[in-house]
C-alpha cells in the first residue's frame, strides 16, 4: 500500500498569509481601551433605557431590567479592576531603575 505525498507550495501559502496580514492593521492598544469603554458605555445606555420602559409602563420587565443592570455593574468593576492594574503597572515601571 503506497500513501501518495503531494508537495506543499511553501511560497504561495506564505505570500497569502503575508497579503492577508498586511490588508488589516493590528488593533492597537488605545483601540481596545477605546472599544471597552464604549461597550461599557452601551451597557449602561441599556439598562437605563429599560428603567425608563418599566417607569414609564413600557413592555419591559423586572427581569430584563435586573440582567441589564447586573451586566453594566460587572461592565463597571471590570472596567475599574482593569484601570487599576494599569496604574499599578505604570507606577511600577516608574520606580525601574535605569
Amino acid at each position: 500500500m503506497t500513501i501518495p505525498i503531494t508537495g506543499v507550495s511553501g511560497s504561495a501559502a506564505v505570500n497569502a498569509t503575508q497579503t492577508a496580514t498586511a490588508s488589516k492593521p493590528a488593533e492597537g492598544f488605545s483601540d481596545s481601551i477605546t472599544s471597552a469603554l464604549e461597550a461599557v458605555s452601551d451597557a449602561e445606555f441599556a439598562a437605563d433605557a429599560i428603567a425608563e420602559k418599566i417607569a414609564t409602563g413600557g413592555d419591559a420587565s423586572v427581569q430584563e431590567l435586573m440582567t441589564s443592570m447586573t451586566k453594566a455593574q460587572l461592565s463597571v468593576d471590570l472596567l475599574v479592576q482593569v484601570r487599576n492594574k494599569a496604574v499599578e503597572a505604570y507606577q511600577e515601571i516608574m520606580r525601574m531603575q535605569i
